[in-house]
């Protein structure tokens, strides 16, 4: 039987305060003031299952993190893919848990830098809004049917690009915030060996 569940009840804000083997070692992203989004990807195992689902759902809640996904196989030996989403401050006191906790098969870690095109996306916005501020500031002395309806156009297609530029920028900033943790748990009869 496969359980398929959706966690959004836990979501996280959207503004807050992003190799195998070893840990990435890098500073606090706001520290220098870059937009580093990590993501995580683990395979684990367990002689005991449902005790490590617990652990792992319990650490994910005490270091302020949710479960975004979690699918569960029930059949025969069981198995759990889930997507976690950490704190970014958090993230290696997670895996360092999971590594206590679990037989770790594979451990793979990314960075990914996205200051650049978070601060090309902020300086378009910017000029979208000072845009939109002109707009509004000739609508007002708009004299004929012909002015109106050309300075209402641009003004729709801008507005629509800001909201869709705030929307990339509050994604990015989730992304930054909360790292991503893909972890595959399976439930073995014998650990394999390191």
């Amino acid at each position: 039987v496969y359980s398929n569940y959706t966690y959004d009840g836990e979501a996280a804000p959207e503004e807050a305060a992003g190799g195998e083997g070893g840990s990435v070692e890098v500073d606090n992203s706001a520290a220098h003031g870059r937009k580093l989004i990590k993501n995580v990807d683990m395979t684990v195992e367990t002689e005991d299952y449902s005790t490590l689902v617990a652990a792992v759902q319990d650490k994910v809640k005490v270091l302020n993190g949710y479960i975004e996904h979690y699918n569960e196989n029930s059949i025969g030996r069981r198995s759990a893919n889930l997507t976690l989403r950490i704190p970014a401050e958090n993230l290696e006191a997670f895996v360092s848990r999971v590594n206590e906790i679990s037989n770790v098969v594979s451990r793979q870690e990314s960075i990914d830098d996205v200051t650049l095109q978070y601060v090309d996306l902020e300086s378009h916005k910017k000029m979208l809004e000072e845009e939109q501020k002109r707009l509004l500031e000739l609508m007002e002395k708009a004299e004929t049917m012909e002015d109106i309806i050309t300075i209402e156009s641009r003004l729709t297609e801008v507005r629509y690009q800001l909201e869709s530029m705030e929307a990339q920028l509050r994604t990015m900033d989730n992304q930054v915030n909360y790292s991503t943790v893909y972890l595959y748990i399976n439930e073995v009869t014998r650990l394999t060996p390191p």
